[in-house]
């Protein structure tokens, strides 16, 4: 099976074999702090961080990578952005558009912040298989009381594992009719508008098609968004409290940065 950006790699490493709970809690963490830092220190040892747990995961690199580089064009819009947009010291005065010291330093932030975000996700999808997705988003809501809300946490975590599973066939997709209305002639570069319309319209077709089959499928077996057992129950081991446990003191760290 070729490999998709925020698909899962198969591989028995530490990190695969962590509960999900465990790596759900990491990633929630890991987001708070890289939305927190404000520093090129801070978010410098967060991506080391980063490095680290994919040499401990056994994933490529230039795997997750990949599932950054469908959204580069809108990282480099942010970046563009608060460069000419924000206030401050010019580092080459122009007649309209002028760029900053403090919007490239700003620019600079936010992309590394998105661009963090995605590759901790990534790296999450790439370690986890869905099932075990749904398992652990389903046990971490399960003391919430949302039946007063006229949901269950089975209905929660099937939607957001259903989500997940989602985005690599969206991007696969996406790619497939790319290349097929270039393939047609289609110039994006002279006609960006027709050829948004042509990549955009196919692709919404197939995004609605595929929905259907997947409710299809559940309809047919049945379901009926009830909590059910599961052949392997989640524990926590040594293991977990371990990452925790490193996770924690990391985080301590870079607050007290």
């Amino acid at each position: 099976m070729p490999e998709t950006a925020f698909n899962y790699v198969y591989g028995n490493s530490l990190l695969h074999r962590l509960d999900p709970r465990t790596k759900l809690a990491a990633v929630m963490c890991l987001s708070i702090l890289v939305f927190r830092e404000e520093s090129f220190t801070g978010m410098g040892l967060l991506i080391a961080y980063f490095l680290l747990l994919t040499w401990i995961s056994g994933v490529r690199l230039s795997f997750l990578l990949g599932s950054v580089r469908p959204l580069l064009f809108f990282i480099f819009f942010i970046f563009c952005f608060q460069l000419f947009a924000t206030k401050g010291t010019p580092i080459i005065p122009l007649p309209v558009l002028t760029p900053t010291y403090e919007g490239l330093r700003l620019g600079t932030l936010l992309a590394l912040r998105f661009g963090l975000l995605l590759l901790y996700a990534a790296l999450l999808t790439a370690s986890t298989l869905p099932s075990q997705i749904t398992n652990g988003i389903e046990r971490i809501l399960r003391p919430l009381p949302l039946r007063f809300l006229g949901v269950t946490s089975f209905d929660l975590a099937t939607m957001m594992s259903l989500s997940i599973r989602f985005l690599p066939s969206f991007l696969e997709n996406a790619a497939t009719i790319r290349a097929a209305q270039l393939a047609r002639g289609l110039d994006l570069r002279h006609d960006l508008r027709r050829g948004t319309t042509a990549i955009a319209v196919p692709l919404i077709r197939r995004s609605i098609l595929s929905a259907e089959e997947v409710t299809e499928a559940m309809e047919s077996r049945c379901y009926q968004g009830q909590y059910r057992t599961s052949l392997h129950e989640l524990r926590m081991q040594k293991l977990d409290w371990t990452a925790l446990l490193g996770l924690g003191a990391f985080s301590l760290f870079i607050f007290l940065l």
